[in-house]
């Protein structure tokens, strides 16, 4: 058999990474000996990286001219359809099933056609796009795909994918389940989608290979009972400091809920008046808002301020807009422009009203500021939402809103260590958020006006 560091070298060079970083490189030396593994590391971290590279190490173990087969567990579209944009860039096939578990959705990459008059400045990146199409279950079945994404319920209730799962040759081939996200078991799993509270089917479905699990956010209890609820054995954690010190923290007041629309417009005001102004030098920026109809509104408001300026480009299409809208209603084909353009490292929308349902698991390098209209209703969300920004290092900022309405113990699902850390006014907002999750020290080492609003007073 093979060493670990002949494998790594091998998965390396296929994948085309040229290093691994220390918590990556230990987490696949856990799976190469065949322990369950719990990874806890920062947004940006490049988490995915660790089982996008497993089917080529376990084939390096294997001696096996056949791919193995990744499963992994995803909650959301979204990081579905980023995670193929990715890897079909670095000439991987891989798949996902809807959450029916009746489509099959790839993709491929399509070369335009470019004209010889273009102007010079013509973004290069628009050469090529990435096109996702539907394929038949076939392809499922006869194991064609080294990494397979899918919901929990897919997996989970749907009888003919269960069959698959069952079959001998899945039983051969998948090498590791992956639970992306995995925070999503116990936040998810009580009422909004039960599936994730039974992943541990799916362990047990694959006994015979190792499991892994991966989120940016968990409390040293979290895991433990992760661990349990997941069903591993010999389970090996690893756990990093999450501080990401290229962000900047801020709490600022907005107005009562009694003041219906007054309450965003005093924001969008502020937001309005800088992208007219900086149009496509505007900062890319990622907005959650509290509810579907405040998303419409922020959009439409800040639409009517930029006039024939929203659009980039020569034509007035949407796909050219500076400014968008991104929900789970949203037209499918406008979802996936968004999600292909703002992981570009110089998009041309640069300012995203959203619901959650975009942000969790996306690579967005772009992005370097998030504005909260609201805060989460925990610390464990807020932290991976403010993880969208700065994931290449860039100075970024983590704007938080929020009103006693916002804070009060009787809102639904409101952790109250969200209450403690808002109502925060005088300690380090950074420091306040690591403790939480069990850190005592941050990374940050730079000036105080560059760490929290706090410190910066």
């Amino acid at each position: 058999m093979a060493t670990f560091e002949a494998c790594i070298e091998y998965a390396k060079e296929k994948v085309g990474i040229y290093a691994l970083k220390e918590k990556q490189e230990e987490a696949l030396r856990a799976l190469f000996e065949e322990r369950d593994v719990v990874c806890v590391l920062p947004t940006g971290y490049g988490k995915s990286v660790i089982f996008q590279i497993l089917p080529f190490m376990v084939q390096k173990k294997r001696d096996s001219a056949t791919l193995p087969i990744v499963v992994v567990v995803a909650p959301l579209n979204a990081i579905m359809q980023d995670q193929l944009m990715g890897l079909k860039k670095k000439g991987i096939d891989a798949c996902f099933l809807d959450v029916q578990g009746t489509e099959v959705v790839t993709c491929h990459i399509k070369v335009k056609r470019m004209d010889n008059d273009n102007d010079e400045d013509e973004d290069p990146e628009g050469k090529e796009d990435v096109v996702f199409s539907n394929i038949s279950i076939n392809e499922i079945k006869k194991g064609e795909f080294c990494l397979l994404y899918a919901h929990p319920e897919t997996l989970l209730k749907n009888k003919e994918i269960g069959r698959i799962l069952r079959s001998p040759l899945y039983q051969r081939q998948v090498c590791c389940t992956v639970i992306d996200e995995v925070h999503m078991v116990s936040e998810w799993g009580k009422d909004f989608r039960k599936a994730f509270s039974e992943l541990g089917q799916l362990t047990s479905i694959f006994s015979k290979v190792p499991h892994l699990a991966l989120t940016a956010t968990a409390t040293s209890s979290d895991l433990k009972l992760l661990s349990s609820l997941l069903e591993f054995q010999n389970t090996h954690f690893i756990v990093a400091n999450p501080d990401r010190p290229n962000i900047y923290l801020e709490i600022r007041k907005r107005l009562p809920n009694i003041r219906k629309y007054e309450k965003y417009d005093e924001i969008l005001k502020t937001i309005g008046s800088e992208i007219l102004v900086q149009l496509e030098a505007f900062p890319v920026t990622l907005v959650y808002c509290d509810n579907l109809e405040s998303v419409g509104y922020s959009y439409m408001y800040i639409y009517q301020i930029l006039g024939s300026k929203a659009y980039c480009g020569k034509e007035a299409i949407p796909e050219n807009r500076i400014v968008a809208q991104y929900h789970k209603d949203y037209a499918t084909r406008m979802k996936n422009f968004i999600v292909h353009e703002i992981t570009k490292p110089n998009p041309k929308v640069r300012l995203i009203f959203a619901t959650v349902a975009l942000g969790m698991g996306l690579n967005a390098p772009s992005v370097t500021r998030v504005i909260h209209f609201r805060p989460p209703t925990t610390l464990e969300k807020y932290l991976q939402e403010i993880g969208r920004a700065g994931r290449t290092g860039l100075p970024s900022q983590a704007i938080m809103y929020y009103n006693n309405n916002d804070i009060a113990p009787n809102r639904k699902g409101l952790d109250s260590a969200v209450r403690d850390f808002v109502l925060n006014n005088n300690g380090c907002l950074r420091l306040h958020l690591l403790k939480y999750f069990g850190f005592e020290k941050c990374i940050y080492n730079g000036p105080k006006e560059l760490c929290c609003s706090n410190c910066k007073q």
